[in-house]
């Protein structure tokens, strides 16, 4: 498909992920016509974009004042990053904003597998998606039903071998890019070392997890889940009120330990991408031994996610997408951090210390059906892109539905926001 209107753009390109995805966007923007420039801040930056970049070298304390000069003196029009909470995009995303540039943020999906995230100006709790519930019921029937996405299928093994090219080109950082303080919380040689560890103990206990879940869910002793998240998940150090998988595990262990009913369960699952750094097994064994409820207490490292929330009492997290398969399942759930999902009707509104015992049955904490549904047409429609971030099927798919969504002067969740106003949430 052609976009006549690709020669009006001309877009600045950021960091993008440990894959070929965003150099291969940056080609088929300008196939359309449109102009592409990107800055490079890393080894691996370069590495996965081969053309002409711009290299920064400046600290992160100049960083405003870099992107200042950078965008007041050129004719760029759209900013395109991955990541709106990384600390080389924060002052980036606040002075093209300034500018009236339109800022284009890429990030995981919100229902994934087969969806990627492409919205403007930003992400999560940056979101524009309203809070009201009732603004999803009065819009769902404006916008097209989403068609069935195309499967991306697995991309474990292509998303490792990109990572360790990326940070292959990384070692020439002290070099090239000495003045780049990355996002990531652990150094390269301890998180591969954590999941080499991880791994082998995944693959000695995947047997016995897959046993306990299946007592899990063929007994008739009530349990309650709680996800955690990749430690460093902006979703923690940026929208929350924890900073970590510690804190936030120290408070649920202490509501759960004083308020829940003392025949349920407390069951604890690991990331799948955790490097297992933070010893959370450790955490949540030490937890439960200060709390006296050991016996009540179940760490998995794996274990079937879908097979456990359709079981489960209710689930506890921060800010994951496993809400998202959650409400599928008809699963109660309570989101502790800033979350699209902190809807009413959705997920539970009240304190944690009274979720315990809402129970699976209650209506009070049951998700609205209706509402989901609503919920998961618009933010699909304004929000998503089928395809995926790391095998080349998947990239495929998602620069194809991407590239109308770049070149359009103004987004769909922006068009319906002007169609349907809502009240700015707090």
């Amino acid at each position: 498909m052609s976009y006549p209107t690709a020669r009006e753009h001309h877009f600045l390109f950021l960091q993008g992920l440990r894959s070929p995805f965003f150099w291969r966007l940056g080609k088929a923007l300008s196939e359309q016509g449109a102009r592409v420039t990107k800055v490079n801040f890393t080894g691996g930056d370069h590495l996965y974009w081969p053309g002409v970049a711009r290299r920064c070298k400046v600290a992160e304390p100049a960083l405003a004042d870099y992107y200042e000069r950078l965008l007041s003196g050129a004719d760029f029009t759209d900013v395109v990053l991955f990541g709106d909470c990384r600390p080389v995009h924060q002052p980036a995303i606040a002075q093209a904003k300034s500018l009236g540039l339109r800022v284009h943020v890429f990030e995981e999906g919100y229902f994934r597998p087969d969806w990627v995230t492409l919205e403007r100006d930003g992400v999560n709790a940056n979101s524009l998606l309203p809070r009201d519930p009732h603004w999803y019921e009065r819009v769902k029937n404006t916008v097209a039903r989403a068609p069935k996405p195309v499967t991306v299928g697995p991309s474990m093994t292509q998303r490792v071998l990109h990572d360790v090219a990326y940070n292959a080109g990384n070692l020439f950082n002290p070099v090239f890019y000495r003045d780049y303080n990355s996002h990531v919380p652990h150094s390269i040689p301890a998180e591969y070392w954590g999941y080499i560890k991880r791994y082998v103990r995944v693959h000695a206990t995947r047997d016995r997890d897959h046993a306990t879940v299946k007592r899990l869910c063929s007994n008739t002793q009530p349990f309650f889940l709680v996800a955690l998240q990749v430690p460093g998940d902006s979703q923690l150090t940026v929208h929350s009120p924890y900073g970590s998988s510690q804190a936030f595990l120290a408070e649920v262990f202490e509501s759960f330990a004083q308020h829940a009913d003392k025949s349920c369960l407390l069951v604890v699952k690991s990331h799948p991408l955790d490097p297992g750094l933070e010893k959370n097994a450790q955490i949540v064994a030490l937890l439960a031994k200060q709390h006296q409820i050991s016996d009540r207490v179940v760490f998995l490292d794996s274990g079937n996610l879908p097979e456990l929330l359709e079981h489960a009492q209710g689930l506890v997290t921060v800010n994951s997408t496993t809400i998202g398969q959650a409400l599928f399942h008809h699963c109660p759930t309570i989101a502790l951090g800033k979350s699209i999902y902190a809807l009413p009707g959705l997920t539970y509104q009240g304190r944690l210390d009274e979720f315990w015992w809402v129970g699976r049955d209650s209506m009070q904490a049951q998700p609205d059906q209706s509402l989901y549904q609503a919920f998961k047409r618009v933010v699909i429609h304004s929000t998503q892109v089928n395809g995926g971030l790391y095998t080349d099927r998947g990239m495929r798919l998602a620069i194809t539905h991407a590239l109308p969504h770049l070149l359009t002067a103004k987004g769909k969740l922006q068009a319906l926001l002007e169609q349907y106003p809502c009240e700015p949430q707090a």
